[in-house]
């Protein structure tokens, strides 16, 4: 019985015509197998479900997944790397607030001793205290980094204010204070935490035989450990304007703001998708065309709508001169909640929100983890075929709906000299 697999969803799959299928193993564990045709390359990425939630050392989950290519009691961090670099392929890993990431690309015939090599990574991690100082020793220098530059000391302090008392009110790369007392004992026992098989999804996308991989990544995903990393989410509403100024040496204001935005479990996701797309996409963005082009304020502005598990926020940003910091906030708060949109500018959006995601969909590695994120996020992979149907769909009513009804507050972070 460990070793049955049932499938769940054969279906065609519109990119490329391609099929993808979805397995679920019998620990709940999830594969998703889409076979394409070219030169033998197969791309991976596994998502594992939790990311920095309920860590009790802000960073420890970022430092545990740094160390997973550096060696384990069968590899070496070189072996590891050989294994995929040898035929012209790559391993990662990385941490997102809603999960851990591991990606990969090799060559097919390669494909069963990349999985022994993931299968130790996973199963018998070194952890070793060498690795362990030297990679808190980087993390930290990248947290000194960040605060030397004002985007991303913007984006840290913002965090701090909009998401205050939640997971992410940190960033996944921690705090300098917590990652100098994570000892060993802790990056253990938080692997041991979050790494279970009903948690874990496996995106693969190659030019393979379905027959041929399915015997190995099922021998991979049934040996993991068994069982489910469970995390509470708690919304943070937010209930009136904030502003915080930060005080640095430089000589170009960086201004940062927060808006309430809809989470994912309905169609206003995708209109508000849209009304991004409107308002911080490009130049022909309405903050693109009224703040750096009619005004003059600065050469970069942009908005995001990053998903996320619960609480998400539209973000706009502008970088200026100081003197023209106050006119500039000013001016991009009109712009967010009162900027005349028109049908012309919907229609526009929706096209090139299309267009963008079937661009990122060029290589295999971005198909796997489009097809994983979908799964791991609550949509189901199924949604990398609807999306872009579900953003045609969205009306120029819609997108003034949503608009109106969470563009309200605004949270707001300005670093200047």
């Amino acid at each position: 019985m460990i070793y049955l697999i049932v499938l769940i969803f054969l279906i065609n799959f519109s990119f490329g015509g391609s099929k993808v299928q979805e397995y679920l193993m019998p620990n709940g564990a999830k594969l998703i197998l889409k076979e394409t045709k070219g030169r033998g390359i197969v791309s991976g990425v596994i998502l594992i479900k939790g990311g920095t939630h309920g860590e009790e050392k802000r960073g420890v989950t970022n430092l545990m997944a740094t160390l997973l290519t550096k060696g384990t009691k069968s590899y070496s961090s070189y072996e590891i790397a050989s294994t995929f670099e040898d035929y012209g392929g790559s391993i990662y890993t990385s941490v997102a607030d809603d999960y851990i990431e591991i990606g990969f690309s090799t060559k097919v015939e390669a494909l069963k001793k990349a999985f022994d090599v993931i299968r130790s990574m996973i199963i018998e991690p070194n952890f070793s205290p060498e690795d362990i100082e030297r990679e808190r020793r980087n993390i930290i220098q990248s947290i000194r980094s960040r605060r030397e530059r004002g985007q991303e000391l913007a984006s840290d302090t913002l965090r701090r204010i909009t998401y205050k008392g939640s997971t992410y009110q940190i960033n996944p790369l921690g705090t300098e204070e917590d990652l100098l007392s994570i000892t060993r004992e802790d990056i253990i026992k938080r692997w041991k935490q979050v790494m279970f098989s009903k948690n874990t999804v496996l995106s693969l996308v190659g030019d393979f035989k379905k027959e041929d991989v399915v015997p190995i990544v099922k021998d991979f995903l049934t040996s993991l450990p068994e069982g489910e990393f469970y995390f509470s989410t708690a919304e943070v509403p937010m209930r009136e304007n904030l502003l915080e100024i930060v005080k640095r040496p430089g000589s170009q204001a960086t201004i940062l703001c927060a808006f309430d935005a809809p989470d994912f479990k309905g169609e206003e996701y995708f209109a508000f998708k849209v009304l991004d797309s409107i308002l911080g996409d490009g130049m022909s963005s309405k903050l693109f065309r009224e703040l750096r082009e009619k005004r003059g304020y600065a050469y970069a502005v942009y908005s995001a709508y990053p998903t996320r598990l619960y609480s998400p926020r539209l973000t706009a940003y502008i970088g200026t001169s100081p003197e023209k910091r106050e006119d500039a906030l000013r001016d991009m708060l009109e712009v967010v909640k009162k900027v005349e949109i028109t049908p012309e500018d919907v229609e526009l959006a929706k096209n090139k929100i299309t267009g963008e995601f079937l661009i990122a969909h060029q290589t295999r590695l971005r198909q796997a983890w489009y097809l994983a994120f979908f799964e791991v996020m609550g949509f189901g992979w199924k949604m990398d075929e609807e999306y872009p149907d579900k953003i045609r769909n969205v009306s120029f009513e819609d997108v003034m709906r949503v608009r109106d009804k969470y563009l309200n507050f605004h949270h707001c972070v300005v670093v200047e000299p």
